[in-house]
């Protein structure tokens, strides 16, 4: 049987409930007063649990401090290409779609068999999102590219037949002109200066290294991921100069989902607050933002059969108790794909790369927007918008469906 107390309290507080509004309101805070002058006190002695260990946030404190010192020592922000590459200087000025402008540019780049006579055997090789040009090795630079198996004597890209060439894209940061790189209209750095960029501003910049190496047709355009999308916007912005077309993992239109996770990735990363809004060189990087990023990115990487197969619920140490810090194996895993990338990648660079990703679409309505802000831009009737961000809602709010 429930307690006279217990039921006093009940009855307490069903009168509060039935009385008019503010009656009501002084009848419960009436209530609550009671209920907390009958609770004991907190005590003045030990807690009643130990302080719980972070090693995961001591690791990213000592990086920073580690950063910082190296920063005080040997200046500027560290070259993040993965070797020697050939250069294209073009001091002919690329216009953008969405209004912006590179008064001169840069094309960093690799090539691996030999050219024939035409020069139709070539295949123009794009990148994803953060791949280097490196992508097999050279002489110049005898580490394995990552399609180190897919080029070469007999190999997909069988460079006994063709020349194969792959660039670094203008916004990146492995030798290409992007927001680490200087501009000339300053001498500073562009940090967050950097015009925005879409799919087919990279594929004009590669094209522009094309006619400085008099290839008027390539044999094919290839690329996966980024590199897919790439491949397709060659095929429509130079249909006569693309020979085929093969797109691997790409899409013509990037889906919703995927901009909501690279939205995801863009707003922790410019959260970090050595992220600066975007001027954080020759100071410590945004390495958290950066590795909660790639962190983001790698969930959609895999498959959930795959985590499933792979790590399953298993805890990287059964043996202790659980943890805030990484404690199941899923958590270490992500954890340590986050460190490995966070200092080799410009933070600036995925923000710039991946909202390009987001912008493409070679749906007709996209295509012919562009084309009329290209033409508005050539007959000068063209003014681009403040380069702000629109946190503008819709006149009615989001309703769940």
């Amino acid at each position: 049987m429930a307690s006279r107390s217990a039921v006093n309290s009940t009855r307490h507080i069903y009168k509060a409930l039935t009385r008019p509004t503010s009656a009501r309101l002084i009848g419960l805070a009436r209530i609550q007063n009671a209920a907390l002058s009958s609770s004991p006190r907190a005590n003045s002695g030990a807690a009643s649990n130990p302080a719980m260990a972070f090693p995961c946030l001591d690791a990213l404190e000592t990086k920073s401090a580690t950063l910082q010192a190296s920063r005080s020592s040997s200046g500027p922000e560290p070259s993040y290409t993965s070797g020697p590459t050939e250069t294209f200087h073009c001091k002919d000025p690329l216009l953008l779609d969405w209004g912006g402008i590179l008064p001169e540019f840069t094309i960093a780049y690799e090539s691996w068999g030999a050219v024939n006579a035409d020069k139709s055997n070539v295949i123009l090789l794009h990148t994803g999102l953060s791949a280097s040009s490196h992508a097999h090795s050279t002489a110049a630079n005898p580490q394995p590219g990552w399609w180190e198996k897919f080029i070469g004597p007999g190999a997909p890209l069988d460079t006994d037949k063709y020349h194969v060439i792959c660039t670094n894209v203008i916004g990146g940061c492995h030798g290409s002109t992007g927001p680490s790189s200087i501009d000339p209209g300053n001498g500073e750095r562009y940090a967050t200066r950097f015009p925005i960029l879409t799919m087919q501003d990279m594929v004009r910049a590669q094209f522009r290294l094309l006619d400085h190496l008099g290839v008027d047709r390539l044999h094919a355009s290839v690329g996966s991921s980024m590199g897919g999308m790439q491949s397709l916007a060659a095929g429509v912005l130079f249909p006569q100069r693309v020979g085929r077309i093969v797109s691997i993992s790409g899409c013509a239109r990037c889906h919703p989902y995927s901009i909501a996770m690279r939205h995801t990735q863009r707003q922790v990363l410019m959260m970090d607050p050595n992220w600066n809004r975007g001027f954080y060189y020759d100071a410590v990087p945004p390495h958290a933002g950066m590795k909660l990023a790639r962190e983001i990115a790698t969930v959609t990487y895999r498959s959930g059969p795959e985590w499933e197969q792979r790590f399953g619920r298993r805890r990287a140490d059964p043996a202790r108790p659980p943890a805030l810090c990484p404690d199941f194996l899923i958590e270490t895993y992500l954890d340590h794909a986050g460190e490995k990338w966070c200092l080799g990648y410009d933070p600036n660079s995925l923000l710039y790369v991946s909202k390009a990703m987001d912008l493409f679409d070679l749906g007709r309505d996209s295509q012919l927007a562009a084309r009329d802000r290209r033409q508005a831009r050539r007959d000068g009737t063209y003014a681009a918008d403040d380069a702000a961000c629109s946190l503008t809602l819709p006149p009615r709010p989001y309703e769940e469906q």
